[in-house]
């Protein structure tokens, strides 16, 4: 599936904090439930390729019944530096609604990368409005703060995350981070976002294979639908000391029972955004079996 190839989408505009929201569906055009894909970092509507890959797959799988929508939120493309996590959760409680609201049956949300936090975001108790799926999936869900650390090594992360905390200290948390403290080509952030992102009480951090048991758990607790973890094999973002499958059933094992599907694992020979051919169709054979068995 190239991301070069031509597509047809519906349109649908939608009522959300974002303005002028619309969400694009593909696939079976009269479909009963809905896959909602959402992006990561810099992602937006259509710039991930392998929801296309899944779209093209539901179709052949048509008894399912699903089509897979996109949509921009706030935080789409280079709105992530001055977006939080709640705002994202705000508008994929809105589509989700919508949804709802237009009779899809079921609805399944699946994160890629920064989207997964997002995912763990939406099960917080504290969104008290929000309005339940059906199931989740999470793919290359990493923890932003190792990722950095492979770019500007510890050292310069631990003083820029100290720069932010200051920064925050002094009333500056929504002003532009120093742009010789943060890597190469990210585009403006805010201090609270860097600060999210990076420290290890940062409200992004859901995903640090040293988050301790005793703070990871209830994240991983308080999920009561199907998921399913899909981590890239590959992935370039992770740093090589990290075991991803040792992780994986860290995470599975920190579940309700019966919560976290035996589907979940490492896409073989994946990168961060599976887009290796051979990858692609792993993925999207698990994710329909995923929808097969836990629906």
């Amino acid at each position: 599936m190239t991301s070069s190839a031509a597509f047809t989408t519906t349109v649908h505009p939608f009522p959300s904090p974002t303005a002028h929201a619309c969400a694009y569906e593909l696939g079976l055009p009269s479909a009963k439930n809905a896959f909602v894909f959402i992006g990561g970092l810099g992602d937006g509507p259509h710039t991930v390729p392998y929801p296309r890959a899944i779209a093209k797959a539901l179709e052949e799988s048509a008894e399912l019944g699903f089509s897979v929508f996109e949509f921009r939120l706030t935080s789409s493309f280079s709105g992530f530096g001055f977006a939080r996590l709640a705002d994202d959760v705000a508008d994929i409680s809105a589509l989700v609604k919508y949804l709802r609201g237009i009779g899809k049956e079921k609805i399944v949300l699946m994160g890629h990368s920064t989207g997964c936090q997002d995912i763990m975001e939406y099960t917080s108790p504290s969104y008290t409005e929000n309005v339940p799926v059906d199931a989740l999936i999470l793919q290359a869900p990493v923890a932003d703060r190792g990722a950095l650390e492979l770019e500007m090594g510890k050292d310069g992360l631990d003083k820029s995350i100290q720069i932010a905390r200051d920064l925050i200290a002094s009333g500056k948390a929504h002003e532009r981070m120093p742009i010789e403290h943060v890597i190469k080509g990210f585009g403006p952030i805010s201090v609270h976002r860097w600060y999210a992102l990076a420290a290890t009480d940062g409200e992004d951090n859901y995903f640090s294979p040293d988050l301790p048991k005793e703070v990871a758990g209830p994240y991983w607790q308080r999920i009561n639908k199907p998921l399913l973890i899909l981590q890239s094999g590959e992935d370039e973002y992770i740093p090589p000391s990290v075991e991803k499958v040792k992780l994986v059933d860290e995470w599975k094992a920190m579940c309700r029972s019966g919560v976290a599907s035996d589907l979940s694992g490492c896409i073989p020979g994946a990168n961060h955004r599976v887009e290796q051919p051979n990858s692609e169709k792993w993925l999207t054979k698990t994710v329909v079996e995923f929808l097969k068995t836990s629906l």
